[in-house]
């Protein structure tokens, strides 16, 4: 194909067959001459263009030019519609480009994937079409070293095995499930649904104009969103069953609870609850007689015996100095009681401290932190769900992949599960980490820590799992205990030496709960502070001070319940301490009764007869070639480290002049003003806001935004503004979802004009 001298109109024409052959698969392509220096073409005659040299071939005796060039394709019938483009390689002579009189060869050029073989992977962004998926941080590891700290809770390797939830049925005992939603009808379980509010068998939410009762669809979309339907994002256990149970939109017995929680035991599997009593500081309720049956028949005969997997949000009421050991459905044995940690790794500022945490799921932190994707109200996607609300069904749906794997697993398996899996290490910048007598790191504001689904569903194995053995409970109390007084300043010690019923058929040599159940007089039950120290030597606050708390009513048969002496062995001296350190001389009462409440099994289970090893968890990668193995963590936390995440720390304070370049909105600025002016809002719906915006200073916005973030406020007196507004916010109805609702009506507010 070689001429001696051609035009550049000819040279236009050189190899046109040979370049339709290899830009189209059919013989009818044409080629259109795309403009470049040095080159002409006339109209229609087609042809190829250069477009720049790359360089000299070195290791030859006539090192030759290549030049790059794009040809376009078209179609006879359209020519002028362009249907292929490509890049041409030629080997020329030593002239230059321009000036080339032959071609050599010619190659249509195809996109190939590469990847850079670093130690981690870029991302995980491919997985899936869901346009939320890229917004999914606590499951996918986004890190770009492995000098950063983890941030997911390690579920797409599990994904990778196959196990993603099929034949798990999970139940959202809430306020209605929007089962239509595009998201989550593919995978909606009726069977597992009823409502009890209109006591039909359909779960779908009340609407009104604030979207209420969006709160249950956001649960169940966390867990079983549909994968790959270019809808929101991707649930956990996202070919699992989920079903709805409508019983928080009106009135809530103890009949309605026991209802809900009893539901179809032997068809549902894992039952998720995000909500409790108040979060206020001062409310003191559990589950009533009915619920308590519930939960009993459930663990009995739920699963064709094998026990009812129930998941509870532990609470929200950290910024009002609540404890969940107050709050008898995450305080029960029954339950897997799940906290949050902050896309930090630090415990959020709602989060509540107590001794009955299992473990821990991510959530929202502060205003400045990614919180969680899921389905919404009215076919709708969020990226706002927040609080324990939003730690519970992620952690149930870490269990249905559990459960697919080895659907034999028993209620306590599963709770064995959780504790011998969860990870330490991504939350150990955190105070209050103790090794207790088993040689397991636990902590009253995560339990034992963060949960990792790889390592639970791995350890679930079938082929390896062994069944825990047989429960056993043992009862230890003082037949001739006399009621001891207390007051103000002053401490009851009681010493309870324990055989943990040796020799008997109910022994316990493996602890798994304990439960202090106690009467308890006082004038004043916020200002009290119990220890209970294992025979281990484990000590373990049971309840801790709750300003807010003033009632004169005390604790009645109330159980104190720990999973912090979980393996230990129970033979020995334990000792109780009852203080009061508030210096109100006013304050007095007694001790009336007391029994300890063992509970275990009396061999130690397989999986414990090794102790655990810890190593980093930044050193499990969700990418199929890992990172390389780093050292295991060295013990002994720094309880010094950072406390508690604060909204109101130096990511906020860098925000301001940001948000200040445009007006708050008109909602946030009312609801904001609330706060400020002690004005609480009103207990009725909320109204939209009105057309004319609040006569608000905007130096005061920032101001009040400051007193509804900063935990430091909480130390005013009780009759401080702040604990007024939460009175007022928190306290509309009976029973409260366990989202972060402060803020997720900041987030909604701040985003109403957008």
């Amino acid at each position: 194909m070689a001429a001696s001298d051609p035009s550049p109109a000819a040279r236009g024409q050189v190899g046109l067959e040979m370049f339709a052959a290899a830009f189209s698969d059919t013989p009818t392509a044409q080629l259109s001459l795309e403009s470049a220096s040095g080159l002409d073409s006339q109209p229609g005659a087609g042809g190829f263009g250069v477009v720049d040299e790359v360089g000299e071939r070195d290791g030859t005796n006539s090192p030759a030019l290549y030049c790059k060039l794009r040809a376009l394709t078209g179609n006879l019938q359209s020519p002028s519609l362009t249907t292929s483009v490509g890049i041409i390689f030629f080997q020329i002579s030593t002239l230059k480009c321009t000036n080339t009189l032959s071609v050599i060869w010619a190659e249509q050029q195809y996109e190939k994937e590469r990847s850079k073989r670093s130690v981690l992977r870029d991302s995980a962004l491919d997985l899936f079409n869901d346009p939320m998926w890229n917004q999914q941080w606590y499951l996918q590891d986004t890190r770009m070293t492995a000098t950063l700290p983890k941030l997911d809770l390690h579920v797409i390797p599990v994904w990778q095995k196959g196990i993603t939830g099929k034949g798990v049925v999970i139940t959202v005992l809430d306020d209605g499930l929007e089962w239509n939603h595009t998201d989550i009808y593919a995978n909606y379980d009726p069977e597992a649904s009823y409502d009890f509010n209109d006591n039909d068998h359909d779960p779908f939410p009340r609407y009104d104009p604030t979207n209420e009762n969006k709160h249950g669809t956001r649960c169940a979309g966390e867990i079983a969103m549909q994968a790959n339907n270019h809808k929101c994002g991707v649930g956990v256990a996202y070919n699992s069953k989920v079903g709805g149970i409508r019983m928080l939109d009106g009135i809530v017995t103890d009949a309605i609870e026991a209802s809900s929680i009893g539901f179809n035991p032997g068809h549902v599997d894992i039952y998720s609850a995000s909500w409790g009593p108040n979060d206020d500081g001062k409310t003191v309720e559990g589950p009533g007689r009915l619920a308590q049956k519930a939960f009993e028949y459930g663990v009995k005969q739920g699963r064709q015996g094998k026990g009812s997997i129930f998941v509870w949000a532990s609470g929200n009421g950290g910024r009002q100095g609540d404890n969940c050991d107050c709050d008898g459905y995450t305080d029960s044995i029954y339950t897997i009681s799940i906290s949050s940690a902050s896309q930090q790794g630090l415990s959020p500022w709602y989060a509540e401290k107590c001794s009955s945490t299992l473990a821990t799921s991510y959530s929202s932190g502060d205003y400045t932190d990614q919180r969680i994707t899921s389905a919404d109200l009215h076919n709708d996607c969020t990226e706002t769900h927040t609080g324990t609300s939003a730690s519970a069904p992620l952690a149930a749906g870490i269990f249905a992949l559990a459960l697919e794997a080895n659907p034999n697993l028993t209620w306590r398996d599963m709770q064995h599960l959780v504790v011998w899996t969860s990870e330490y290490d991504p939350l150990a910048n955190n105070p209050g980490w103790k090794k207790n007598g088993a040689g397991l790191m636990v902590n009253s504001r995560f339990g034992f820590g963060l949960l990792n689904a790889k390592a639970l569903v791995d350890l679930a194995d079938p082929s390896t799992w062994s069944s825990v053995p047989e429960k056993k409970e043992c009862v230890v109390k003082d037949n001739d205990f006399e009621p001891r007084a207390l007051k103000a300043n002053g401490e009851v010690i009681i010493e309870i030496p324990t055989r943990a019923c040796e020799g008997q058929e109910n022994a316990i040599k493996s602890l798994e709960h304990v439960q202090f159940e106690a009467t308890i007089e006082y004038s004043r039950r916020g200002d009290l502070h119990v220890t209970l120290t294992s025979a281990a030597g484990t000590s373990t606050v049971l309840l801790a001070e709750r300003e807010r708390d003033t009632s004169p009513n005390g604790f009645k048969n109330w159980d104190f319940m720990s999973v912090h002496t979980w393996g230990e062995n129970p033979i020995g001296t334990w000792t109780l301490r009852i203080t009061d350190m508030s210096g109100r001389m006013q304050n007095e009462g007694r001790i009336v009764n007391w029994k300890l409440i063992l509970h275990g099994t009396s061999s130690q289970p397989e999986h414990m007869k090794e102790p655990r090893v810890y190593t980093s968890y930044n050193t499990v990668q969700n990418d199929r070639r890992g990172v390389e193995k780093e050292q295991p963590t060295q013990e002994g936390p720094n309880e010094n480290a950072q406390a508690s995440q604060s909204p109101s720390g130096s990511r906020v304070g860098g925000r301001r002049d940001e948000l200040a370049e445009g007006a708050p909105s008109e909602a946030m600025l009312r609801l904001l003003q609330s706060a400020f002016s002690k004005n609480s809002p009103s207990k009725q719906s909320p109204k939209k806001p009105p057309s004319v915006k609040p006569n608000i200073p905007y130096e005061n916005f920032y101001e009040a935004l400051e007193r509804l973030n900063k935990p430091s406020q909480l130390k005013d007196s009780e009759d401080s503004l702040y604990n007024d507004y939460v009175d007022g916010f928190y306290n509309t109805k009976p029973y409260k979802h366990r989202d972060d609702r402060l803020l997720q009506a900041l987030v909604d507010l701040l985003r109403e004009e957008n």
